[in-house]
């Protein structure tokens, strides 16, 4: 769920910019083929910008999202 001023990952919790998130496992619509843990590098037209380490970078919806914090 996202508003004009945040964004809420899949247990309620606040995203920011720089959080480090969990990605699950692709569904049939995304790009990244496994799941991975990410750092959140913006957010674009409702979405989450999540960069993997091999610096790949992901649109992700933000409720399937985990902010590990």
């Amino acid at each position: 769920m996202s508003t004009d001023n945040f964004y809420l990952d899949a247990q309620g919790k606040s995203i920011e910019a720089f959080d480090e998130v969990e990605v699950p496992e692709p569904n049939n619509t995304d790009m990244h083929n496994h799941g991975f843990t990410g750092m959140v590098d913006g957010f674009r037209n409702g979405f989450v910008v999540v960069t993997d380490m091999d610096c790949n970078s992901y649109e992700l919806e933000p409720e399937r999202l985990e902010v590990l914090k």
